[in-house]
């Protein structure tokens, strides 16, 4: 038991010395993004019809072997040229049993241009890589679901170069739509996957509910239609990431299942959370930097004997 005297002392030294009070700051308040332009590096493309969001990038890895990308889109349909590599870059291709092979591919790039059908032929003489618009959509789902992205890719000097058109509200599909035909109509040929029975139909229908035109009057290549031709007793099915394991030997990483997109977007819409949409974009650029580069790969007969004796052999 403590003392009054104690006591009476301790009450004096608490008195005499002030307490010192701790005090932890409060926390910051957590900001949570809530639009796309807030993650992504981009800006607001204020067109004719209004605003939607676009995002650019450049995809640099062209590097590859044994002929860059570059090259590649330089060496399509030119009638000049007679050998690549001083005929090394094509080689004699034989069976996966060492057999040789049932027929002789073309062996140079204007023979392979000349076995195209005559409409492809005359759209690769006459104009050059630079001048190509590869253009890959994102929808909601089928008609008459609305399209909300919308990429492009062209050849730059050293990299490709991709732009993303993007409506942030559905309210700006319109303005989207206005601007993919004004980009569309500033280049002389256009490349899709499946664009002439999806894609194009699919940006006309979207334009009619809008009452807007929309003019694709360029020339049209389908690298799915060529595809077919290809491999279509080769491969298990023609989808694009197909392709892109058999043929361009990759796997995607970091990819969404397209069947989800529609209800990350229709999310995003409602209750913001826009870093679910970065997978999205992924998928978009995937697809774009894909059809760019299986489009030269597509010039290369010998090289694709060799990729179909492969796919024989893990089918």
């Amino acid at each position: 038991m403590i003392s009054p005297a104690v006591r009476q002392r301790i009450g004096e030294f608490l008195r005499r010395e002030p307490r010192t009070e701790v005090r932890f700051p409060r926390p910051e308040p957590r900001i949570v993004p809530t639009s796309i332009e807030e993650i992504l590096p981009g800006g607001i493309l204020i067109g004719r019809e209004g605003p939607c969001f676009v995002h650019e990038r450049l995809y640099t890895e062209l590097n590859e072997r044994p002929m860059p990308l570059l090259r590649r889109f330089e060496q399509i349909g030119r009638p000049d040229l007679a050998e690549v590599e001083d005929g090394a870059y094509w080689e004699p291709v034989d069976g996966p049993d060492g057999s040789p092979a049932p027929h002789r591919e073309p062996r140079t790039l204007p023979e392979a241009v000349a076995a195209l059908d005559p409409p492809e032929r005359g759209l690769f003489r006459k104009f050059g890589h630079r001048r190509m618009l590869f253009l890959d959509i994102e929808t909601c789902g089928l008609q008459p679901a609305p399209v909300f992205l919308v990429g492009f890719c062209h050849i730059g000097d050293r990299n490709l170069v991709l732009r993303q058109l993007f409506a942030r509200d559905y309210a700006e599909e319109r303005s989207l739509i206005v601007e993919v035909e004004r980009i569309v109509g500033e280049h002389d040929f256009l490349i899709t996957y499946n664009g002439k029975t999806f894609d194009i139909p699919f940006l006309r229908n979207r334009a009619v509910h809008h009452r807007l035109g929309f003019e694709a009057r360029i020339p049209h290549l389908d690298l799915l239609w060529m595809v077919r031709r290809r491999w279509r007793d080769r491969l298990p099915d023609c989808k694009l990431r197909t392709l892109e394991w058999r043929v361009l030997r990759r796997l995607r990483a970091g990819d969404i299942d397209g069947a989800e997109i529609p209800g990350v977007y229709h999310e995003y819409v409602k209750h913001g959370q826009p870093h679910r949409l970065i997978p999205v974009f992924h998928h978009n650029l995937l697809d774009l930097v894909a059809m760019a580069e299986l489009l030269p790969r597509l010039f290369e007969p010998e090289t694709f004997a060799r990729d179909y004796a492969g796919v024989s052999q893990s089918s």
